[in-house]
Formats: C-alpha cells, structure tokens, sequence
C-alpha cells in the first residue's frame, strides 16, 4: 500500500520570488522601466512597486510576466531551471502609449 507523505521543505522563500521579478523587468524594460513593466502587466505602477518591494505578487501576474518576457514561470516562482539566465530574454521594444486628455489627471488649483 502507497502512502502518501506531506512535502516538507516548502516554506520557500517569498522574497526571492520578488527579486526575480525585479530581474526580469530590469533586463526587458530596463533599469527605469518599472512603470513600463507595469503597463505590460495591465497593473498601476504603485501596485507593481509592492511586488518589487516583497509583495508576493498573485500566480496570474507571474503568469502573465512569464509571457511577456519569456521567463520560465517556475525560475520566478522557484528558481527552477537553476541553469536559466536572465541575460537569455531580449528587451521589449515600443513606446508607451501618451494619456489622452481624459485620462490626464486635472490640477483642481
């Protein structure tokens, strides 16, 4: 009879899940490509700050990281590959789109 055993050794560490991200942005978008990186991901740059700074961001953002950039999601989630480089990934080239004058924020003042 098989018997199922509990996986230990999953605690994992969450923070590296965030710096690999950051990895990932800075080789696609650049070193000040966050809000860029942001766009991509359809998030506002103050919710992809958080994921930078140890936020664990939800599996669909890493997901949909992982497409954008060609990352494998397990080297964001785990680290697996452990052979993967970052350097492998090709920066994203286009412009950000200009806010129209209804998405511009009005000064009240």
């Amino acid at each position: 009879m098989n018997v199922l055993m509990p996986q230990t050794g999953l605690s994992g560490n969450y923070a590296l899940i965030c710096e690999r991200l950051k990895q990932v942005r800075t080789q696609v978008c650049g070193r000040r490509g966050q809000s860029r990186f942001a766009f991509l991901l359809g998030l506002s740059p103050s919710t992809y700050n958080y994921y930078e700074k140890g936020r664990v961001p939800p599996v669909e953002v890493l997901d949909l990281a992982a497409k954008i950039s060609g990352a494998p999601l397990l080297w964001l989630i785990r680290g697996e590959p452990a052979d993967f480089s970052i350097t492998t990934l090709s920066f994203i080239v286009g412009e950000m789109p200009e806010k129209s004058k209804d998405q511009a924020k009005v000064d009240p003042n």
